[in-house]
This record gives C-alpha cells, structure tokens and sequence, in this order.
C-alpha cells in the first residue's frame, strides 16, 4: 500500500524556480516562459516503487504542452519522463510518473520544462510509494581505503578524515549510508526540520556512530538549531550509541541578532520562522525528551551559564552563519571541549556566509593553530 513519503506545496522553497513565478501559494507557468520552469527539491529517497505526483491547480488555464521528468544525481540519472498535454490532465489536475529504484538516492528531483505556449498553476509535488524494507547496516569497512598513514598528525587524524570526505565525495558512501536503518530512523525523525543537506547529515552519522564512541563520555552542543531538526537528528543517534548523552541546541528562535555590515551577509531577524512552543512538543512526542533540550537566547547570556553545567563536550556542531555568533560559541564552548573532540562548523563554505569563513580562519587556524581534519562536505577540526 503506497504511502506519502514527501508533500511540498507551491509555496515550499525547496522547490526551485527557473522561467517561472511564485504567486499566491502556487507556482506560475506562462506562455512565454522558455525552458526549466521547475527543479528541486533534491531529497532523499530509499529503494522502492513510487510515484511522483503533479498537481495543478482545478478552474486555472491549463493549455499547450510541457514535459515533466524525475531524476537523480543533478540531472544525470533520469528515472521517468512524460509529455504533459493539458488536455490528458485528469479531472483534479493531477498527473504522475512512476519509478523505481533498486538503490537508495540522495538527490531526487521534479522537473517541468516547457519549449513555450504552455500555461499552468501548480499546486503541489508529492511523492508516494511503497519503499523496500530490505536495510544494510553500515559499517567502517565501507568507507574507501586511502594512501595516507594512519596515524595523528597535527592534532587530527587526516587518515579518518580522508575516508569520509573522499568516501562521500567520489566513493558512494551516501547512497550506502542511506540504506542504514540507524541513519533513517534519526534521518525521519528529523524531517523538514532540518536544512542540513545530506552530505552533513552522513558525515555526523559517521562520526556520531563510528568516532564518539573511542572518546570518553560526554555531550553534543549545536549553535544554531533554528528549526531543530539537525539537533534531533543527533539525539537519536546519541541515543543509540552514545552512553548517557545529552544534545544542547542554542538558538535565539527568533531570528538573527544584529549583524556585522563589514562581512556578514545576513541581516538581524533571518531565520525567525520557528515555533520553538511546537518543536519541543514534538520532540517529546517522539521520545527524545531525555537527550535533547533546546536553549534559547543570546548566546552571549546562555552558553557560558549552561555548558558550566553541563559536563564534558564531545562534538560542536557550529552552523550559525555569521561572525560575532560563531566566535562566541567557539570560545564559550572550547573550555569544555575534550581532548580529541570534534568541531565542525557548517558555514565557512557556503558562499553567504563569509563572516564564518573569517571566524574558522581568524580563531580556529590563525589564533588557535588548528589544522582541518575534514574540508567536504563540512569542515572538521579535532580539539588538541
């Protein structure tokens, strides 16, 4: 029996506009729109049978023709393709394509394109289906061998580094990691909670099941939780793994504090669409009470006060975007930080956040003398 794996509606975010417009909560194709007129979201999805649903909206001009497709691995794997003929659309406006897959994917997209003369509102994408039960636990000796010693350099060990980056970049390693039931249990848990792209989500799975544990006990403390799914996501793999841990997710849950104008690309107030009342209801709905908490506020006025109570830090999960919030944190948390703890900050990469580039550099490299463990797909250093 098929069941609903993803919903997004017009106004959803993750799917990604080309020659194409978002008006009124639906997504507008016009006559003269040439080309891609819709991609995205690239989710995740395990093996099964599915279908990807396209609905467009009843009593709306829907004419001329357009194709629709699903795919994978940025365009490259195209798993189903139809021509749409506004004229074939059922009655409630929906049309789908089914597919297979006999291996889990990371990246799965819809696309619409149109050669032009094709008019329509789309109201919604939804993916449903039936997926395989069939799960493979993963284990270290999936990840590649690499040529490098295995032995600490630096502080760190680039040997574990290596065969996580390069195992995920260029080994597969995601598309393995999918198929593991730890991973998609914490990984459903987390939902659209989180805006982590999977790439991070796999690397702190490796780390948080494969690493933590040959550290002595201890905490997991995230700045920047915003909707919270990230730090779910690790309390259920601590959970399972990670003897008496707790995570601490610090946000304001209202949006970002003021900004640095010199080299922060974010203004005050981004990220404020969190209902921090809700999320803490469902975290106690699906039993992670005990090992999650949520701190709000300044970072300034909390950290330094909760981690004084908090014990030994095993791993800081630092994805807060700009400068002033991401020194703060570094520094409120390195004190407890246990030897051989791990730092990974999400940022410094992203092309919107060079304020976070010139913390890690400024604090981590220059003053501190830190080398990376790990560059892909985040950034990892290890504590002295």
């Amino acid at each position: 029996m098929e069941s609903l794996i993803y919903h997004f509606g017009g106004d959803d975010a993750r799917i990604l506009l080309a020659n194409s417009t978002r008006k009124n909560g639906s997504i507008h194709i016009d006559a003269d729109d040439i080309g891609m007129a819709i991609y995205g979201p690239y989710v995740p999805l395990q093996s099964g049978t599915y279908r990807a649903i396209l609905k467009f909206l009843r009593d709306t001009p829907r004419e001329g023709i357009a194709i629709m497709d699903v795919c994978a691995r940025v365009g490259a794997c195209v798993l189903g393709k139809k021509i749409l003929s506004t004229n074939q659309l059922a009655a409630d406006g929906e049309v789908s394509i089914e597919f297979f897959l006999t291996n889990p994917v990371t990246d799965l997209e819809v696309r619409v394109s149109s050669g032009g003369g094709f008019v329509g509102r789309i109201d919604s994408i939804r993916i449903v289906g039936v997926t395989s039960n069939a799960h493979r636990e993963f284990t270290l000796t999936d990840l590649p061998e690499v040529p490098v010693a295995n032995t600490p350099s630096r502080g760190r060990n680039v040997y574990d580094g290596y065969r996580r980056g390069v195992g995920l970049q260029f080994g597969g390693v995601s598309e393995k990691i999918l198929g593991d039931a730890d991973f998609q249990e914490a990984r459903d848990l987390a939902g659209s909670r989180t805006i982590l792209g999977e790439g991070n989500l796999c690397n702190l799975f490796l780390i948080i099941k494969f690493y933590l544990p040959c550290l002595p006990l201890g905490h997991i403390v995230e700045f920047g939780s915003y909707r919270g799914g990230g730090a779910i996501f690790m309390a259920a793999l601590g959970r399972k793994f990670l003897a008496g841990c707790k995570v601490f997710g610090f946000d304001s849950f209202s949006g970002m504090p003021p900004t640095d104008r010199r080299i922060d690309h974010h203004a005050m107030g981004s990220f404020a669409d969190v209902d921090l009342a809700e999320l803490r209801q469902y975290v106690g709905e699906i039993g992670l009470a005990d090992n999650l908490e949520y701190i709000q506020g300044d970072f300034a006025e909390t950290v330094v006060p909760t981690l004084r109570n908090v014990g030994p830090i095993l791993l800081a999960h630092i994805d807060c975007d700009i400068r002033s919030a991401i020194e703060c944190a570094y520094d409120a948390a390195k004190p407890h930080m246990v030897s051989g703890g791990y730092w990974i900050l999400d940022d410094p990469m992203v092309s919107d956040c060079l304020g976070a580039a010139e913390a890690m550099e400024d604090l981590l490299i220059r003053r501190d003398g830190l080398n990376s463990e790990q560059v892909y797909p985040h950034y990892v250093f290890r504590q002295p």
